[in-house]
């Protein structure tokens, strides 16, 4: 990108971090704790107050939050909704503070790490489940706790076209021998070919690798990966696995990275793309939706599907779900804001999606318009299968909560450098701790 002013844009626009994935809390409400300490739904002259555990971002900002309270409200006259905000790097270690100290909210975005919990979530009402699609619903020991919110596609690789250009790369590279020699033709440019990240936000060192990469060579041999992990089946020190992450740490010791990725959060490493500091970057969905609103064409930009050494094409998506505290006094009102979020209301559901650059999951699909790099985004996937993604598969054979943060926090070691096979036995021996309880 050769013009400054629309890179600090995007730079003050970027989303601010994912979750495995897509973003962490951006700032602190200042309801905060007080706010969470009264998470326990009340009614109060005929009102019924509930509260709603949301988090934000560049993209889902308090202001969008707000247009979606205050819809509702007035619609729903008696029902009012109040905002807690997940702050700190982990959602799901929020909402494991606020069970431990009995202030659950009453709904939650992003629930699926205590969902394997019982007692948690309340059952969601069939007649509410019939309006998603068969694939998003989810259980876990013969109960549906989990509403379907919405899915998201995971990764592609955005690169500079100028610099592509001036390295001499006249196409994107289709193959493994093709992407590897267009990063040493970028690295004779004076380029430098890949931009990672680390720092705090322990998901985003090993996103764009491990959902475009790995999760695609694991499931080309291993379709029911989950099934045989959790079986014993397989284990994590498996040869499919462990060679792909050498390929991976390969990259590193070719010195494809910018050396100062594991100093830069998400959102810098995505800045110091912008600014050009990198030729390409891994990353997800909701960035082509951020370039897209800032008025970023494909004239400058474009996206590809990373290849795999072994050739596997496929991708994955995260799914989205809310939930209900077992706790809320007043559930009924509760579901009947899930459904008017998620679908009931057209318009607050495509706004709530297109936010995010997100995709339906009712059965009457809703849609939106896309600007130029989504549309490419999307285009990309058309002929790749899609296969479940390992650590975001809910239901009974969800991975044990926890161990996605374990697993990123060794993958930050492995891109530093650390022996793999020995990494990943220690994977093998958590899960074994986490599935033992």
């Amino acid at each position: 990108m050769k013009k400054r002013i629309l890179c600090t844009l995007l730079c003050l626009t970027m989303v601010a971090g994912l979750l495995t994935g897509c973003s962490t809390s951006k700032k602190e409400d200042t309801k905060g704790a007080a706010t969470a300490a009264a998470a326990t739904t009340e009614k109060t002259e005929g009102d019924v107050t509930l509260t709603w555990a949301v988090f934000e971002t560049d993209n889902y900002t308090a202001a969008l939050w707000q247009s979606i309270i205050d819809a509702f409200e007035k619609d729903n006259p008696g029902i009012k909704i109040e905002k807690v905000l997940m702050t700190g790097d982990s959602r799901s270690q929020f909402l494991k503070t606020m069970l431990a100290a009995n202030n659950m909210p009453d709904i939650n975005i992003d629930p699926v790490d205590l969902a394997t919990t019982d007692g948690v979530y309340a059952e969601v009402p069939a007649e509410l489940l019939a309006k998603f699609e068969d694939s998003a619903v989810v259980s876990f020991s013969g109960k549906n706790t989990l509403v379907p919110a919405y899915k998201a596609l995971r990764n592609q690789c955005y690169y500079h076209k100028d610099q592509f250009a001036a390295a001499g790369i006249t196409a994107e590279p289709k193959t493994w021998d093709e992407f590897i020699a267009a990063c040493d033709k970028l690295k004779a440019a004076g380029y430098t070919p890949l931009m990672g990240a680390g720092a705090a936000d322990i998901w985003a060192t090993s996103f764009g690798w491990w959902t475009g990469v790995t999760n695609s060579e694991i499931m080309s041999v291993y379709p029911n990966f989950n099934k045989d992990i959790l079986d014993g089946t397989l284990k994590w020190t498996d040869k499919v696995i462990a060679d792909n992450l050498k390929t991976w740490q390969s990259l590193v010791d070719a010195g494809y990275y910018h050396k100062g990725s594991m100093s830069f959060s998400y959102t810098q490493a995505a800045e110091e793309f912008h600014n050009g500091s990198s030729a390409m970057f891994m990353d997800g969905a909701w960035a082509a939706k951020t370039y897209d609103t800032n008025g970023v064409t494909t004239k400058d930009l474009g996206v590809f599907v990373v290849p795999t050494p072994s050739g596997a094409y496929s991708y994955c998506t995260m799914p989205q779900y809310w939930g209900v505290s077992e706790t809320c006094k007043n559930k009924e009102a509760a579901f009947k804001f899930c459904e008017y979020v998620l679908g009931g209301n057209k318009d607050i559901y495509l706004k709530y999606l297109q936010a995010d650059g997100c995709y339906s999951v009712t059965k009457e699909p809703v849609s939106y318009d896309m600007g130029e790099i989504q549309t490419e985004f999307v285009d990309n996937y058309k002929d790749c299968t899609l296969v479940p993604e390992i650590m975001k598969v809910v239901g009974d054979t969800k991975v044990p909560s926890g161990f996605e943060d374990f697993t990123c926090k060794s993958l930050q070691n492995i891109f530093t450098g650390a022996n793999v096979d020995t990494e990943l036995a220690t994977w093998d021996a958590e899960f074994a701790r986490l599935t033992a309880n």
